[in-house]
């Protein structure tokens, strides 16, 4: 019996794509769902391994015045980041990543100040007046 005319390999294989296609038009949209949330759940877990974050970023501000209530002179520091005091004794951070971090104080006075805070996605965390001694 010749290879084409076998009956496992005869019209049953057409009719097999041909159902397979029908199956696939059928189900299209569900299968495009799923390999939707596939990539979806791919692109988080590589996020996660690979330490990269998929967070909005916080903000933080505050302002910084002296025993005597004057605005302090200096710079703030959180993290890698660094800010000069603004005139008024006030600082912004807009893009910090959420977490807990250390905010530190160095006026021109020489005076160190340092407080952990914890920045929250999305948000502006606000520290208010900070007195140095």
């Amino acid at each position: 019996m010749a290879f084409e005319q076998s009956p496992e390999f005869g019209d049953g294989g057409i009719k097999s794509r041909q159902s397979l296609r029908d199956w696939l038009m059928q189900h299209e949209r569900g299968l495009y769902t799923i390999t939707g949330i596939l990539l979806v759940l791919v692109a988080a877990m590589t996020a996660r391994i690979f330490g990269v974050s998929i967070t909005e970023p916080g903000g933080l501000d505050g302002c910084v015045v002296t025993a005597a209530g004057e605005p302090a002179q200096g710079t703030v520091q959180v993290g890698l980041l660094q800010s000069p005091l603004y005139e008024n004794g006030c600082f912004f951070f807009a893009e910090l990543a959420p977490g807990v971090h250390e905010v530190l104080v160095q006026t021109a006075d020489g005076i160190a100040f340092s407080q952990s805070v914890t920045i929250v996605s999305g948000q502006a965390v606000e520290l208010g007046a900070i007195t140095l001694p």
